[in-house]
């Protein structure tokens, strides 16, 4: 069991994945792009897969304008995006997850939680990255780790065979609240139906104090107010024609603004959307001192050992 928490929670987040209908029926077709544009191994082809994400995606994209299509489209979109993030991420401190009580921290759970007076409302949150900060219970094997939770009972997170992951993480997350970063990204196939839920929600979220007592963020005593930092992002494929996206446009006007940035599946394009790896630079560079080139050639090595559940090779 050489897993520490950070690299468990990944594993967890991953596998779950597999087990989502969509991306386990993609996966081959997916995959054999996936290992044809990375067949040298090398960083910089990981990190170059997200200017192909969205042509990896549309390999099996389905047609249509159904809600049920447009629903299984969103959710294999967000699932591959989860996928590259991670793969990018391996053996940094930064993990990204779908939005699942079984994955989630309860105090990041609670702290970006709106509330409108007795009405809790989640954030449309498809993926939420986390940034765990550099302290050594996040290094160590998971059997090592000694924390104690919320009422300062020690956390057994390995007990009688059983891993507990999530209750550690429960009570490292209440221990080191104000040094974690919590970035959400909301992952959408469709541009122009949805820009406008992402900056309703940045905006939500930018509100330091609202004039109406009725709305507040964050509950049990957590708020991303109290994080070392927060921000929102979207990434979309997007299913329109490139050609019709245009600067000035209101789709492109409503998500310009973001805390977290506005991304696609293609190559960067000024002005428009930045690709999908720059994201990594932006917001999710603090989980190790080196960059992301350097931790993935470290880690890619263990593409078939540590890290076989990613599915390569």
């Amino acid at each position: 069991m050489d897993y520490n928490i950070v690299e468990y929670l990944r594993r967890e987040s991953i596998n779950k994945l597999f087990k989502t209908p969509g991306f386990e029926k993609n996966w081959n077709s997916w995959k054999a792009e996936i290992e044809k544009l990375i067949s040298g191994r090398t960083p910089n082809q990981i990190l170059n897969l997200g200017d192909h994400l969205a042509d990896i995606f549309k390999l099996t994209a389905s047609s249509g304008r159904s809600q049920e299509s447009l629903a299984t489209g969103g959710n294999t979109w967000e699932s591959l995006v989860c996928w590259y993030l991670n793969l990018c991420l391996i053996g940094r401190r930064t993990v990204v997850i779908k939005h699942n009580i079984k994955l989630l921290p309860a105090p990041i759970r609670d702290a970006i939680t709106v509330n409108y007076s007795n009405f809790i409302s989640n954030t449309e949150s498809d993926l939420i990255a986390i940034t765990f900060p550099d302290e050594d219970d996040y290094q160590l094997e998971l059997p090592k780790i000694e924390v104690k939770d919320v009422d300062n009972n020690l956390v057994n997170i390995v007990a009688g065979g059983k891993i507990n992951y999530l209750q550690g993480l429960n009570a490292l997350s209440h221990r080191d609240f104000g040094k974690i970063e919590v970035h959400i990204i909301q992952c959408k196939t469709n541009w122009n139906d949805n820009a406008q839920i992402p900056m309703l929600w940045n905006m939500i979220y930018s509100v330091k104090e609202f004039a109406q007592n009725s709305i507040t963020i964050g509950r049990n005593g957590y708020s991303i107010n109290n994080i070392k930092k927060f921000t929102y992002s979207f990434v979309t494929v997007p299913t329109v024609h490139l050609s019709t996206v245009k600067q000035a446009s209101t789709p492109v006007k409503r998500v310009n603004n973001l805390s977290g940035g506005n991304y696609w599946g293609y190559p960067s394009k000024t002005g428009i959307a930045s690709n999908i790896k720059e994201m990594l630079s932006r917001n999710l560079a603090s989980g190790e001192n080196a960059s992301h080139l350097n931790t993935l050639q470290r880690e890619l090595n263990e593409l078939n050992g540590k890290y076989e559940y990613f599915g390569l090779f």
